[in-house]
């Protein structure tokens, strides 16, 4: 609320907890360090689909930044991969934890530029061994980046916010739920069964987190043109001839188990 300290809104989220009210209470709170256009925490867990537990989104951008991103986008977020690589929980930028590829890459133009978000700053809470809850804080297309201090600012707030969150949302998340997240690449080397040799399956990684045949020759310390063929006899064996194609049968796949070992 306007004119109100930080001292009183900490004491305002600790009187709300459990409460209705909660959430915007601590949206208010988080804008004393940082301003946003939109909030959305979200909860993880392995083995689960994502659960929207607040948003602040009209009805239109929540049918795509909540509905359509719980389909199956959600598995290549890269602050969802983080996690699943056993990211300390903190605060963190968007782009400290994507690929340099990341604008290349098929989740970015499948989901994340129909949601028109400029820069997104996440708070990364650990609810439990196998699961998180993360409150991403989104700047649209036309604002500016998150900066250092805003960052700063919040880190500094960490212990307090992830208190009070915790407290509030616990055990909002199916306590049977259970299964260990493997990171991306160890969960790509099922994909499509022994369809797949490892190389094969090495390379639609890197496509799908944008790596160009520059890059992900470079990474793989091969020849653009082996890549190239690598992909060709991947892409056949699915049965697919393009990015978008993949980014479906993969987010398909690991939707129906493989996100889990």
């Amino acid at each position: 609320m306007a004119g109100e300290s930080w001292d009183a809104a900490v004491a305002r989220l600790i009187e709300t907890i459990g409460e209705p009210a909660f959430p915007q209470v601590l949206r208010g709170a988080l804008s004393f360090h940082a301003d946003f256009d939109s909030l959305v925490v979200t909860e993880f867990a392995a083995g689960g689909r994502p659960n929207a537990l607040f948003h602040d989104l009209d009805e239109v951008r929540a049918a795509i930044h909540v509905a359509f991103y719980e389909s199956g986008p959600y598995l290549l977020d890269p602050f969802y991969l983080a996690c699943c690589d056993g990211l300390v929980a903190g605060v963190y930028r968007l782009l400290d934890l994507a690929p340099k590829a990341f604008f290349r890459s098929e989740y970015y133009r499948t989901f994340y530029r129909r949601v028109r978000i400029k820069d997104e700053l996440g708070i990364v809470l650990r609810n439990g061994d196998t699961r998180w809850i993360i409150m991403s804080l989104a700047r649209g297309a036309r604002r500016p980046v998150f900066d250092d201090h805003e960052l700063a600012a919040l880190s500094g707030s960490f212990q307090t916010i992830s208190a009070a969150v915790l407290r509030h949302w616990s055990g909002s998340a199916d306590p049977g739920t259970k299964g260990l997240v493997l990171p991306l690449e160890q969960r790509m080397t099922g994909f499509a069964g022994d369809a797949l040799s490892p190389r094969e399956a090495e390379v639609l990684h890197l496509v799908l987190l944008g790596h160009s045949t520059p890059s992900a020759a470079a990474q793989l310390g091969i020849a653009e043109g082996t890549v190239k063929v690598h992909r060709r006899h991947a892409y056949s064996k699915l049965g697919i001839s393009s990015q978008a194609e993949l980014f479906s049968r993969v987010t398909r796949y690991l939707a129906e188990g493989g996100a889990t070992g």
